[in-house]
């Protein structure tokens, strides 16, 4: 008699991410200009860029198995998308091009002496998914799902199919939209920066308004995706220079910003934090180590101009971590 296994099958992904992704430009300039003025660049290069696109490429860069699923337009914007998510080994298959259409694009204008970024950016036409078009077994091939709030009412359906079966969710929120509600509920580690979670809940201070977030409580059942009967399970603040703090039930984590010269270039520090941080959920990290783990992989990235090309391997950030004290 041959024993029969009921174990469910491994995960394709150790993450899939679903939202933005854009092809940047980004310039160098020794002083940010006022209105009506010129200044000379010291550099320009392109990348790819985007929350998801950007997170997924870290989860890869760090020995993840990682996927994509957003829309581009058919354009050269889009081929490249494609080309550099390939080179890193993303997959690519949920990666819709839309005929007729063109990407997102946006130029990052950095001032060198702080390494602080301005971006200006243009949706495309490429439009958003709808939550009938997600191909939700596909969707929920992984041991993390992150989504940003650029398909945001698509990140909503694919945020709750995902707790319903147990899988984490990590969610990037940058700026105020309706659904925000329903995506701070739905998601088990929303990763915010510390003023969207201020003017979120109205407190004055990030802890507070931290804990507000974690007791926003569980989503409401709503049309044809009912929604699990749970909210946060930790709700992180990102803090730019002065780090991160993790809100649980049980108390609070704050990891402080971690060292690294030189600093060139901001862009994309946040994508690269939660793509690391869902990657330390996926390897089944306690909260305090993935804080840590995450503020390397970010801080190191900013080492080199663009948000991916400073992305490190797990070796690096290994090593790195051995020199500030793992």
């Amino acid at each position: 008699m041959f024993a029969i296994s009921t174990a469910a099958p491994e995960p394709t992904f150790d993450v899939i991410g679903m939202g933005c992704c854009c092809w940047d430009y980004l310039g160098v300039v020794e002083q940010y200009p006022g209105l009506d003025a010129k200044v000379a660049m010291k550099q320009l290069v392109q990348q790819g860029g985007g929350q998801a696109g950007t997170a997924m490429v870290a989860v890869a860069r760090l020995g993840g198995r990682a996927a994509i699923f957003g829309r581009v337009g058919q354009d050269e914007f889009a081929r490249r998308n494609y080309e550099a998510f390939q080179a890193e080994g993303v997959d690519t298959s949920g990666l819709v091009t839309v005929p007729r259409t063109t990407s997102q694009f946006a130029f990052c204008a950095i001032d060198e002496p702080s390494g602080k970024r301005s971006i200006f950016y243009i949706h495309g036409t490429k439009g958003k998914f709808r939550p009938e078009e997600l191909p939700r077994e596909k969707l929920l091939d992984c041991k993390c799902l992150l989504v940003d709030g650029h398909h945001n009412v698509a990140a909503v359906a694919a945020a709750g199919w995902a707790r319903e079966q147990g899988i984490p969710v990590v969610l990037d929120l940058e700026r105020p939209q309706v659904q925000d509600e329903q995506l701070v509920s739905l998601a088990s580690h929303p990763i915010v920066p510390e003023d969207f979670a201020v003017d979120f809940t109205g407190e004055a201070d990030f802890r507070d308004a931290a804990q507000a977030m974690l007791e926003r409580g569980p989503a409401t059942a709503s049309g044809r995706f009912p929604r699990p009967q749970r909210g946060p399970e930790v709700v992180i603040l990102t803090r730019g220079p002065e780090g991160a703090v993790a809100v649980t039930r049980e108390g609070v984590i704050e990891q402080p910003a971690l060292p690294v010269e030189p600093v060139v270039d901001t862009t994309g520090a946040g994508d690269v934090f939660h793509g690391a941080f869902a990657y330390g959920i996926a390897l089944g990290y306690d909260l305090a180590r993935n804080l840590k783990f995450a503020s390397a992989v970010a801080a190191l990235k900013c080492r080199v101009l663009g948000g991916r090309a400073g992305i490190p391997t797990m070796e690096e950030t290994d090593a790195f971590l051995g020199e500030v004290g793992w």
